[in-house]
């Protein structure tokens, strides 16, 4: 019986053994992007499966209150539908979900004040006002249904991919060998069984520490900085924690300060009712804000923010993760010395903490417009992979490269003069020197102006822009008309001794 190999045909691998690239691209770094490339969408995946789950979740629960409004309508009539906008209204304004994420039940009170203010409602009574709820409420339902039905075809769609791709994530443990070590044991007792340990390694794709086996405890691993961690999940506490106002960090701070100004006075501008709401809410939720990842998740979701444009919430999450790990490096007090030292009179715990949010948030926000740069000179090909791009990179850490630009056509009179002139055609010097003119004459004002200024960076912004075949011919011809050039900042020694 053959074998049917079409199963690995689903792997999705970012090996750099069939990787050719154009010589002047570094080989490395486009494995490097080719390994991010992946991991990105695989995590946008994810993400968005499970924000189209959390939505069918949701739209399950409006669609059943939904139901009992259209019943309620059908028993008692618009009274029922008065009672329950002014229940809601109230259970809203008392439990003070106004200023956080809405809940189902305050989905449901928006929907029903926008239902009275339309065109069919309005000043109808009586038995045409309950058949006008009535029909209303149905047509929302109705459109809930289809965007339910929606989601679902896109949640199966997304899964249906991600059946197709063979990755780590997906790999079951069928039959393994491995050893098993018996943990330290406090005192032998013949009631109690040894207990046993086991440890497991994940391997991720081109990471220069993958390895079957488990760096031994007590010892640091060597990771790869480029390895994707796991993200943690942002959850509502976590996003109302961060949407807490006014912040710590009062907003007539400019959002580019990286550090206190020096008129900054603690007894005149630390707000006091922002860190009081802050241990509030600290001390309600203690056992799902202090724990391991969380301040990760808030400064992950200050990361994005920034890249979503929000710099007041990416300041916000950068705020209140820090504070986060600085009330867990406390102790088991943490929270309460935190906020002692925070209301101190002379305010130098407050500047500490501010600096560090200030210069953190900096940081973030000026590599989130980097990501965003990079991101916005690579458009999506049809089939969703990211465009190639071509990129002059030295190999070598120790070679420059460098441009030399023609200043103009080649003069009427040529003198050859120096070492190594001595029968050389004037006329061929004259040649190539009017072709190296034409070259660089026909290049688009923009690399034009990017080859004079001898930037790197300016000239691979211009190629990042072009498309693969354009750019490889283009960089061909900074080669044919020595434009390009490669020097060494190496210190060599000349003088023949070995």
């Amino acid at each position: 019986m053959p074998l049917n190999y079409a199963k690995w045909d689903a792997l999705e691998l970012s090996d750099d053994s069939d990787v050719e690239v154009h010589p002047n691209v570094d080989k490395k770094s486009f494995i490097k992007w080719k390994q991010r490339d992946i991991h990105e969408k695989r995590a946008q995946a994810k993400a968005d499966m499970e924000g189209l789950q959390k939505e069918l979740e949701l739209n399950a629960n409006l669609d059943g209150q939904l139901s009992k409004v259209i019943d309620d309508l059908g028993s008692t009539g618009s009274s029922s539908y008065s009672q329950l906008v002014s229940r809601l209204t109230g259970e809203r304004e008392s439990s003070g979900r106004a200023s956080s994420a809405p809940s189902p039940e305050d989905m449901v009170l928006s929907l029903l004040l926008q239902i009275n203010e339309e065109s069919r409602v309005k000043g109808k009574s009586g038995l045409e006002l309950d058949d006008a709820l009535s029909q209303a409420v149905k047509d929302h339902r109705a459109k809930l249904a289809q965007r339910t039905k929606d989601a679902k075809q896109e949640l199966d769609k997304l899964k249906e991919d991600e059946k197709r791709k063979i990755t780590s994530e997906g790999i079951k443990e069928g039959w393994s060998s491995g050893h098993v070590t018996k943990a330290e044991e406090a005192a032998p007792s013949s009631k109690t069984p040894s207990q046993k340990k086991t440890e497991t390694t994940y391997e991720t794709i081109n990471s220069p520490s993958s390895s079957s086996v488990a760096a031994p405890a007590g010892k640091a691993a060597t990771e790869d900085p480029d390895d994707d961690a796991e993200v943690p999940t942002l959850s509502s506490t976590m996003s109302r924690f961060i949407d807490l106002d006014p912040p710590c960090i009062s907003s007539s701070i400019p959002f580019a300060t990286a550090s206190l100004p020096p008129t900054w006075n603690p007894k005149k501008d630390l707000s006091v009712d922002a860190f009081e709401k802050a241990y509030a809410f600290l001390r309600d939720n203690r056992k799902e804000l202090i724990r391991p990842g969380v301040t990760d998740a808030l400064l992950v979701e200050a990361f994005q923010a920034c890249m979503r444009g929000d710099r007041k919430r990416g300041r916000r999450a950068t705020e209140k993760g820090l504070m986060l790990q600085y009330c867990d490096k406390l102790g088991k007090d943490g929270v309460m010395l935190f906020f002692q030292r925070m209301r101190g009179t002379d305010g130098r715990a407050a500047a500490v903490y501010f600096n560090d949010v200030l210069s953190t948030f900096a940081r973030i926000y000026t590599r989130s417009q980097q990501l965003a740069a990079e991101q916005s000179n690579t458009s999506s090909s049809a089939d969703g992979a990211g465009q190639e791009q071509i990129q002059l990179v030295a190999e070598d850490p120790s070679t420059i490269i460098g441009f030399e630009v023609p200043d103009g056509p080649p003069p009427d009179h040529i003198e050859l003069e120096g070492e190594g002139t001595e029968g050389m055609d004037v006329e061929k010097v004259r040649e190539f020197l009017q072709k190296r003119w034409d070259i660089f004459a026909a290049f688009t004002d923009e690399m034009k102006e990017a080859l004079k200024s001898k930037e790197l960076d300016k000239v691979n912004k211009v190629l990042g822009e072009m498309p693969v075949e354009e750019a490889e011919e283009l960089v061909a011809k900074l080669d044919e008309a020595g434009i390009l050039s490669f020097s060494s900042s190496e210190v060599r020694d000349e003088t023949g001794k070995a």
